[in-house]
């Protein structure tokens, strides 16, 4: 009777604490997910201040580590990726793509891979051509592969979501 209860106790305040912890944000390099809008403004507010000489440096640097996935802190990274991509840098937007096609610090995601691919093709990243098609044949051979009309409203949202932010800070 008492093993019983002890193992009942043991039951439910293991459920509690995986539920709590569930709920907590994830901060180490090894945590992998979607940041939200106020991270994405912070890092935007943080990165706008550093000199766009150094803000180049750091995105290569972290584009080189993470297109190589041999990067030690791949969430820093992610997070200085997102940041300056939002400011419109274009190299951090295909450093963005890379993190979401190879879930390198972020979780895989193929679909916005294609649109921060797009996005830094768009911004004049003269590399950002060969990601788009190269993940449009990865996308085609899924099923359901999203139509080229999907894609299309996806970056076009993601612009007005990058517009929307900028405005924030």
């Amino acid at each position: 009777m008492i093993k019983r209860l002890f193992l009942t106790v043991i039951l439910i305040f293991s459920v509690f604490t995986f539920a709590v912890a569930a709920q907590i944000p994830a901060d180490s390099e090894t945590d992998i997910y979607r940041p939200g809008k106020k991270e994405i403004i912070d890092w935007m507010d943080q990165l706008s201040r550093m000199p766009a000489e150094q803000q180049n440096e750091r995105a290569d640097a972290a584009l080189k580590g993470i297109s190589a996935s041999s990067s030690k802190t791949p969430r820093s990274d992610f997070q200085l990726c997102v940041g300056l991509a939002y400011l419109g840098n274009a190299k951090a937007q295909r450093c963005v793509g890379y993190a979401y096609e190879k879930g390198f610090g972020v979780v895989n995601d193929l679909t916005e891979a294609y649109v921060w691919f797009e996005l830094a093709h768009q911004g004049g990243d003269k590399e950002g051509a060969s990601d788009v098609l190269r993940i449009i044949t990865i996308l085609n051979s899924a099923y359901p592969a999203p139509s080229e009309e999907e894609l299309e409203m996806m970056t076009i949202e993601q612009k007005r979501i990058i517009g929307e932010y900028r405005k924030e800070i």
